[in-house]
């Protein structure tokens, strides 16, 4: 993906949604037209990004059309997605899901509840990114779905709800809407206790995935006499786990989460490989066992006000040494890329701040902008990943000009390295000794800024010359 001068923009933007099919060219290039002026300036308004009443009544019109589905709108990328997943041996799939609060907008139609309160109205979306765990390349969007959320019936009797369609089964559908794993690919679906789900299970072995998840249950295990790595009679999975002696341990850097800061923590960690055992009661395609390895990751000596870090994963990658578990639990790091992507969708792109008369037209809007999000974070990974490159292939000599104009700390910037920290100090990033790498929150208000300068720049050599 570009991410550059306005004519890249614009390419970027057909390349993403040229091919999508809208039943009439007319209205396809509409869609490029909203997506290139919120590609441009994705925290603006429609009125403000389209500037005019009639390509903003143009963008609401195409929102809200019928014939337009947000499948329509989105696939293409989807299907740019899944072909660069195929080029790579092992590719990643990070999921999760976030709730679209829009308890200040309640006249939109077809809202549903979200979180524990009733009141509070939205949408949830679950995501599924994918990305290359050799080269740390993001790669895009997989599979994604716009769902709302259905209370359970009073009084709801145990068959009632096993007939019932719920909100679990998302992570079902998603491996079936991605289909089978492509041959000489492995494919592993990373992600949080939310998925600790058998029949999900059941599907990914089914359609060829592995999985990396977070423990939730602590359910009946089995352990073959050989696998046994120490003495344990432990029946249950989560017991067996905290029940492990130490195998190794390092340092990991834990970002800043839930009002937590960002912080080192030196880590246990301990492995097994397991049989987990059908539900008795619970949902599960067929009663069979399934054969996985449990990894637990903890912390004992936390600072004084700190909840100790612990984490129980379970995977069906073989683990034969520390450093394959260690390696899993990367990936399992790495699904806090999830949380970056919802942060753009919700203040990098305002979609809980724009307000249209439909949920429909809501989800359109998302298909439009899961790409323009995504293009918000590789702006972090191409100023993390092409430090020492020179600046000149990364933007024209102009822009760098203008960064040197704005920036007078720099008399020349050489780098991209150099460029990119430039960029953020114009967004607010203090760039002292003790930060880390600017994010791309930072990045974005830079880049925008600079965009702008430039925009006046050619403005006034095209007047002077007229």
């Amino acid at each position: 993906m570009d991410i550059t001068e306005p004519e890249k923009v614009e390419k970027w933007v057909v390349k993403t949604f040229g091919a999508v099919e809208c039943g009439d060219p007319r209205r396809t290039d509409r869609l490029i037209k909203v997506a290139k002026a919120l590609a441009s300036n994705p925290s603006a308004s429609l009125p403000c990004a389209l500037e005019t009443w009639g390509e903003t009544l143009g963008a609401y019109r195409l929102l809200a059309n019928p014939a337009i589905t947000y499948e329509q709108i989105i696939s293409a990328h989807w299907s740019q997605t899944y072909h660069e997943a195929t080029q790579s041996s092992r590719t990643l799939l990070l999921a999760d899901i976030t709730e679209m609060d829009y308890s200040t907008h309640k006249a939109v139609k077809g809202l549903a509840p979200i979180g524990n309160s009733r009141e509070d109205v939205g949408f949830s979306l679950h995501t599924v990114l994918a990305m290359n765990p050799q080269t740390e390349q993001l790669l895009g969007c997989l599979t994604q779905e716009p769902f709302l959320r259905k209370l359970a019936p009073e009084r709801e009797t145990k068959a009632q709800r096993q007939k019932r369609e719920r909100e679990s089964h998302v992570w079902a559908r998603s491996v079936q809407h991605i289909g089978r794993v492509p041959a000489n690919c492995q494919w592993v679906y990373v992600a949080d206790s939310g998925s600790d789900i058998y029949t999900f299970w059941q599907t990914c072995e089914d359609l060829g995935y592995d999985f990396a998840l977070r423990v939730a249950q602590d359910r009946v295990i089995e352990i073959a006499p050989e696998d046994a790595l120490e003495d344990c009679d432990e029946k249950y999975l989560k017991t067996l786990a905290r029940a492990l002696p130490a195998t190794a341990a390092r340092f990991l850097s834990v970002p800043a989460h839930e009002h937590q800061p960002k912080r080192e923590v030196f880590l246990q960690m301990s492995f097994q490989k397991v049989h987990i055992q059908p539900p008795v009661h619970g949902d599960c395609l067929r009663k069979a066992d399934l054969v996985a390895w449990v990894i637990r990751v903890w912390e004992t000596d936390p600072p004084q006000g700190q909840e100790p870090l612990e984490w129980i994963l379970l995977t069906t990658v073989p683990i034969l040494s520390p450093a394959d578990a260690w390696e899993v639990v990367q990936w399992y790091r790495w699904r806090w890329i999830l949380e970056d992507f919802h942060k753009a969708l919700k203040t990098g792109c305002r979609i809980e701040q724009r307000f249209l008369q439909s949920v429909e037209a809501l989800w359109k809007l998302v298909a439009i902008l899961t790409p323009i999000a995504l293009r918000l974070l590789l702006i972090r990974q191409a100023a993390q990943q092409a430090e020492e490159i020179p600046a000149a292939q990364v933007v024209s000599q102009d822009v760098v000009r203008v960064v040197i104009h704005l920036d007078p700390r720099h008399r020349e910037i050489v780098t991209a390295k150099q460029l990119w920290h430039a960029i953020a100090r114009l967004g607010g990033y203090l760039d002292r000794s003790c930060d880390g790498p600017p994010g791309w929150q930072t990045l974005w208000k830079g880049w925008i800024r600079v965009m702008y300068t430039l925009e006046g720049v050619h403005f006034a050599l095209h007047f002077s010359s007229s």
